[in-house]
């Protein structure tokens, strides 16, 4: 899981809701008819898109922004009549271009549980594990044709809950290997609605510069600069790690800048950088409040890793080759002086 990933997912959306006429008057519908007569209203979403973000992590806490973008909505009116049948049409209506909504709340939820992504550690048929509604099951494998990836290898999650008032029938498909949510399937109902959502991963990515983090229950905020392109990002708290991936057009260079608040830095660590495992050279610079750590490379797709090790500063791996250079520099100057011939001053 990384913060600041994304899923943009494509959505068919539609609840129908049990209300007076009066009740849908005062949202803004011209309805005929009675006050207090009883309407079957039925909204469907056209041209839904959907995004869900990570905003924060603090394993196994993740802090999730749900978005929903522009859409187009149909609502449609139909009269209940007191023997309960579903009669005449009384309206219809299209709204074009309906703004692009926020929830009001951000989600916490636990690993594992639903998100952008399920944890992989969970996908074992059979395994169960409750979220905060319902329980799901690892049901099955199954390969799924028509996403970012194509041809995914993902297991399915199925949970199901009934009782006297309430039916949920949810289905989840999750890439194999990320955990990612590439499908799923909602189909509930209440005492107050009727709803069924389906929705298909068209995009994931990264979006964001700065990253929101926790360590020890501590809020920090990592800032990234890049001239390449950021695939993922993620700070392991035990290690004390983070990790970047990042990407770019061969036979290019590659800048990356992380700037990391020293509060996050115990007194006595520093920094050791790694390129696809192996220690790579850097520059370290800093302020009163952060360090800054410039790495560069020619591009591919890359894993970058930046630890917080312990150690003061002259037992990191780097500090004797600068030492060794800078004495270098001084000895090789001090010779040059040596040899310089001296003037002669006459009597």
């Amino acid at each position: 899981m990384e913060v600041g990933r994304y899923n943009l997912f494509e959505d068919k959306y539609w609840i129908v809701y049990n209300k007076t006429v009066q009740q849908v008057r005062n949202e803004g519908y011209d309805v005929p008819g009675e006050a207090n007569w009883t309407l079957q209203v039925n909204y469907t979403r056209l041209d839904y898109t959907l995004k869900v973000k990570v905003l924060k992590l603090s394993w196994p806490n993740v802090t999730l922004q749900v978005i929903e973008g522009t859409h187009d909505l149909n609502v449609t009116a139909r009269r209940i009549m007191e023997n309960g049948s579903i009669g005449e049409k009384l309206a219809s209506f299209s709204r074009t271009n309906r703004p692009l909504y926020v929830h009001p709340y951000l989600l916490e939820v636990k690993d594992p549980d639903l998100g952008v992504a399920i944890n992989p550690s969970a996908f074992t048929i059979g395994n169960t594990f409750p979220t905060a509604l319902l329980m799901y099951t690892v049901n099955r494998t199954e390969t799924l044709t028509g996403t970012p990836w194509e041809q995914n290898e993902t297991y399915v999650m199925k949970a199901y809950f009934a009782n006297e008032t309430h039916r949920f029938d949810w289905t989840v498909w999750c890439d194999a290997q990320s955990g990612i949510i590439l499908r799923h399937k909602v189909d509930s109902e209440t005492s107050t609605y009727t709803s069924y959502e389906e929705t298909e991963i068209t995009q994931t990515g990264i979006e964001n510069d700065r990253f929101d983090i926790v360590q020890n229950g501590q809020p920090y905020q990592v800032f990234v600069s890049t001239t390449s392109t950021l695939c993922g990002f993620v700070f392991d708290s035990g290690a004390n790690k983070i990790s970047l991936t990042v990407d770019g057009p061969t036979g290019t260079s590659g800048v990356c800048n992380i700037t990391v608040p020293k509060k996050l830095v115990p007194s006595g660590y520093g920094f050791e950088v790694y390129v696809d495992e192996q220690k790579a050279d850097h520059t370290l610079t800093d302020d009163a409040s952060n360090y800054y750590v410039n790495i560069g490379y020619q591009h591919s797709t890359h894993t970058i890793a930046i630890n917080i090790v312990s150690g003061p500063i002259w037992t990191q791996w780097w500090f004797w080759p600068v030492i060794i250079a800078v004495i270098t520099v001084i000895a090789c100057a001090t010779y040059l002086l040596k040899r310089k011939p001296r003037t002669q001053t006459s009597s």
